[in-house]
C-alpha cells in the first residue's frame, strides 16, 4: 500500500486501483463522486474503449484506454522535432520540385517516381534489420503489420489524398498564394474527426491546446491569404504572372479538390490511429486514474450519448519495452503501405491521360513525359552561367525532397504511436506553417528562374505574421507535450506496480 498526499487529502494505491478523498468530505458526496453508469448506458463506441480484460466487468468506472508504450523524452523530443524539420523541408521543396518536374515531365512521374525510390528504402531497411538487428528478429516480413483490408483501406486513403494534393498544385490550379496557408486547415479536419469518430478521450486540456495551436497558425498564415501579389517571396505585378493559365472557375473547382485531399490527409491519420494502435492486440497492464472535472468535461463533448459524470480513465503500458519493435515497426507498416500505395498509383495511370488532369493528349505523350520526368530524377543539373537546365532542378530537388519525405514518413507513424493522438501528430506537422513563412521571407523563387532560389531578406507582412503566430504555436505545443508526459508518468507507475507484484508473486 502506498499512499501519496495530495491537496485534497490522501491518494491510496493498493492493487493498482486510486481512490481519492477528502477528509471534509462527506460519504454520501464520495459515493455519489464514484458512481458511474451502468453498463447498459455505455454506447458502443465508448464500449470500444474499455480493455478486453475489462469489458465483462461488473467496475463500472472503467471507461477509457490510453496505451503508451516505453520511451524516454529524449526520444519523444527527438521524435518531434524531426516530424517539424522533415514536413518543414518537404513543404518547401514540392512547389519548387513541381516546377522543375513540369518543363519535361508530369506530375505523375514525381508520384510514381518518389513512392517507388521510398517502396525499394524500406524494403532494404527492412531486410537489413531482419538479419542483422536482433529485435527485428521475430517481425515477419511477408506478414502484413494490419489486416489486409485495413491495409488496403490506409493506402487508398493516403494516396488518393496525395493524388488531389499533387495535381491541384500541379501547374498552380490552386492560386500560388493560397497553396501553403490553406495547408493550416488538416489541423481543423483532424479535430473535427476526433469529435465526431474518435474512440479515445483526448481530454480538455489537449482540446484547449490544439485550439491554441490553431489561433496561431490563422495568425501565421493570414497574411498570406490576402496578399495575392506575393507568394514564396516573389513579388508580381499581375496575378496572372504567377497564377497560371487556368480560369477562375478552374481555380476554384481544384481548390475545393485541395481542400477535399487535405482533409483525406487528416482522415489517413485518424484511421492510422484506429487500425495499428488496436489495443485489443496489445498486452497491457492498466492503471485507474481518479476521475477529474477536465476529463469528465471533455467526455461530455466528446461521448455525449453517456450520463457517465465522474468516470475513470483508463492508462495503460505495455509490459515489454521492446513491443513498440515487435509489434509496430514503423518502417515494416510504412514498407507494405507502399507496396500497396505503388500498386495503387499503377493501376491509376489513366487520370494522366485525361485532358483536365494530365499533360499528355494521348497514351504516347502520357509515356513521353512520364519518361523523361523519371529519367529527369538522374540527370545532373547545369550551371546557370551555361543557359537554362534542360530538366530545371530535378535532380537538386527532387532528392533533398525524397529524403525528408523518407524521414516524414517513418517519424510521423513514430510520433502517433507514442503520442497516442493523430490530432497530436497533426498538430505538430502543422507547426512547418509558420517556419515557412520565415524562409520565405528569407529566400524567394522566381517563375523564370525554374524554381532557383534566390537569397533576398526583406521585412515583409508575412515575416511579422510568422513571427507572430510562432510563439503562440509554440505554447499550444509546449501544453501537449506537458499532458503527454503527464499521463505517461501514470503507465510507468502502473508498470512499477505491475513489476513488485509479479516480484511478490
Amino acid at each position: 500500500m502506498i499512499s501519496l498526499y495530495t491537496n485534497c487529502g490522501y491518494v491510496t494505491i493498493f492493487n493498482l486501483q486510486y481512490y481519492p478523498f477528502s477528509s471534509t468530505m462527506e460519504d454520501g458526496d464520495h459515493d455519489e463522486l464514484l458512481q458511474g453508469t451502468d453498463d447498459e448506458s455505455v454506447s458502443d463506441t465508448e464500449d470500444h474503449c474499455i480493455p478486453s480484460s475489462r469489458k465483462n466487468s461488473d467496475d463500472s468506472h472503467h471507461r477509457h484506454t490510453i496505451t503508451y508504450f516505453h520511451h524516454t523524452k529524449l526520444e519523444f523530443l527527438t521524435t518531434k522535432i524531426t516530424l517539424i524539420f522533415s514536413s518543414t523541408v518537404m513543404l518547401i521543396l514540392l512547389p519548387l520540385y513541381l516546377d522543375s518536374i513540369n518543363v519535361k515531365g508530369n506530375a505523375y512521374s514525381l508520384i510514381l517516381m518518389n513512392t517507388l525510390i521510398s517502396t525499394l528504402l524500406f524494403v532494404i531497411t527492412m531486410v537489413i534489420a531482419k538479419f542483422f538487428c536482433e529485435k527485428y528478429r521475430n517481425i515477419g516480413i511477408t506478414s502484413f503489420p494490419v489486416r489486409f483490408f485495413k491495409l488496403l483501406q490506409l493506402a487508398l486513403v493516403y494516396f488518393l489524398c496525395a493524388f488531389m494534393i499533387i495535381y491541384a498544385l500541379d501547374r498552380k490550379r490552386v492560386v500560388c498564394h493560397l497553396q501553403d496557408p490553406i495547408k493550416g486547415i488538416v489541423l481543423v479536419f483532424s479535430l473535427l474527426y476526433y469529435f465526431f469518430f474518435c474512440r479515445k478521450l483526448m481530454g480538455l486540456q489537449r482540446i484547449f491546446s490544439a485550439t491554441t495551436i490553431i489561433v496561431g497558425l490563422f495568425i501565421s498564415i493570414d497574411y498570406g491569404l490576402c496578399d495575392e501579389f506575393r507568394c514564396r517571396g516573389y513579388e508580381r505585378e499581375r496575378i496572372a504572372d504567377d497564377a497560371g493559365r487556368w480560369s477562375w472557375h478552374t481555380h476554384v473547382a481544384w481548390t475545393i479538390v485541395y481542400v477535399a485531399g487535405l482533409a483525406l490527409f487528416a482522415a489517413y491519420f485518424s484511421l492510422l490511429d484506429l487500425y495499428v494502435l488496436d489495443n485489443g492486440e496489445m498486452e497491457c497492464h492498466q492503471v485507474n486514474i481518479p476521475s477529474s472535472f477536465l476529463s469528465t468535461v471533455s467526455r461530455s463533448v466528446s461521448f455525449p450519448s453517456s450520463n457517465n459524470a465522474a468516470s475513470s480513465q483508463f492508462i495503460t503500458s505495455s509490459s515489454d519495452p521492446s513491443h513498440l519493435t515487435k509489434k509496430h515497426s514503423v518502417v515494416h507498416l510504412a514498407m507494405w503501405l507502399h507496396i500497396f500505395g505503388l500498386v495503387i498509383i499503377l493501376a491509376l495511370f489513366w487520370t494522366d491521360l485525361t485532358p483536365t488532369l494530365g499533360k499528355g493528349k494521348n497514351f504516347a505523350e502520357f509515356w513521353n513525359y512520364t519518361l523523361n520526368g523519371m529519367m529527369c530524377h538522374f540527370e545532373k543539373p547545369v550551371p546557370p552561367n551555361l543557359g537554362p537546365p534542360p530538366c530545371g532542378n530535378v535532380f537538386l530537388y527532387s532528392w533533398f525532397f525524397m529524403c525528408s519525405y523518407v524521414l516524414f514518413v517513418v517519424m510521423s507513424m513514430k510520433f502517433l504511436i507514442l503520442s497516442q493522438s493523430a490530432v497530436y501528430t497533426i498538430a505538430t506537422m502543422s507547426t512547418s506553417l509558420p517556419f515557412v513563412g520565415i524562409w520565405w521571407s528569407l529566400f524567394h523563387a522566381a517563375p523564370h528562374t525554374t524554381g532557383l532560389l534566390i537569397w533576398s531578406p526583406s521585412v515583409t507582412g508575412e515575416l511579422i505574421c510568422s513571427l507572430l503566430g510562432l510563439p503562440i504555436v509554440m505554447v499550444g505545443l509546449y501544453l501537449l507535450c506537458k499532458t503527454h508526459f503527464k499521463d505517461y508518468q501514470w503507465s510507468r507507475i502502473a508498470r512499477t506496480q505491475v513489476g513488485s507484484n509479479n516480484i511478490l508473486a
